[in-house]
């Protein structure tokens, strides 16, 4: 690959979860950010909507360590589709704050997802016709564009179980913004009932960053009552999802080939009774994981 040697390895936040003992929300970041850092990453996904706190001495300390730790931060956006409805000043105001938190830590994609892994926020609510509903979405970025290209900061949305890759790429297209594009989960086609590995080659043109995860297809007990296959979380390689492909693909494909992210996610994981500390098997899945994608990148 053209652009191995550049690409950012980490992992999304929600996945690696500090001790307990640890409360405070940039004290939670600095541990995070340091394991990157220990398993040979240099890219952090926080993860979630939260806002960053205004105290800006946290702020000075968070931007002092992530800088001694060489990992660069990507960070979630206040809800933006309200943006052109009646919540639009608040949406509006609340985005500027989060924006002018990321100027000063040097953060140069800001993320977010639309469906909230609900029907209702999906294509597939009844009562939400799919053209308004894309129109609706499209209308919002629109703004969003606008927005970042004056911040000078790029915004990617996730296909986050929400419309089929194929929508997605009407979207972007129609918003046409150099500064709008896809955070491209590579698993969360099956979330939809879509091939995942079609909608990695459908989005990688918009991708500005990424999750990477697999997932497996496995049977469901035909007594059970529940539909025959079923999409399970995994570690990468492990799975239905073609990892080297995809990677290949953002390779030559991915607009931000050059130092593109590539950030671990785990999701809804299948547990059974061998496994007593859910915890620890996921940060293992996760080392697995990094271990996999440094392999691939020809960095072992």
């Amino acid at each position: 690959m053209r652009h191995a040697d550049t690409m950012k390895l980490g992992f999304v936040g929600f996945v690696y979860q500090p001790p307990q003992t640890i409360t405070d929300q940039i004290e939670r970041i600095k541990w995070q950010t340091a394991k990157v850092n220990e398993l040979g990453g240099s890219v952090f996904h926080q993860g979630g909507m939260p806002l960053l706190p205004d105290d800006q001495g946290k702020l000075d300390e968070l931007k002092a360590h992530i800088d001694s730790v060489g990992v660069e931060l990507e960070l979630g956006c206040p809800y933006i589709f309200g943006l052109t409805g009646n919540e639009s000043a608040k949406t509006r105001a609340d985005l500027a704050k989060q924006i002018k938190k990321a100027q000063f830590l040097g953060i140069k994609i800001m993320r977010a997802g639309y469906g909230k892994m609900n029907v209702v926020s999906s294509r597939y609510n009844k009562d939400y016709p799919l053209k308004e509903h894309i129109d609706f979405v499209v209308k919002n970025l629109i703004e969003a564009g606008k927005i970042f290209e004056d911040a000078g900061i790029h915004f990617a949305l996730e296909n986050h179980c929400d419309f089929l890759g194929s929508e997605f790429v009407d979207i972007f297209t129609r918003v046409n913004s150099k500064f709008v594009g896809c955070a491209l989960d590579t698993a969360n086609g099956f979330a939809v009932f879509n091939d995942a590995n079609k909608e990695v080659e459908e989005l990688a043109p918009f991708a500005f960053t990424t999750h990477i995860k697999d997932m497996v297809i496995l049977d469901n007990d035909p007594a059970s009552g529940f539909v025959p296959l079923q999409a399970w979380g995994c570690p990468l390689g492990e799975g239905n999802v073609d990892i080297p492909r995809a990677l290949e693909i953002l390779d030559s494909k991915s607009p931000m080939a050059s130092g593109l992210h590539l950030i671990v996610e785990q999701s809804w994981m299948k547990f059974d009774d061998r496994i007593t500390d859910r915890d620890l098997y996921a940060k293992e899945s996760i080392h697995k994981s990094m271990k996999y994608l440094k392999k691939l990148l020809g960095r072992t």
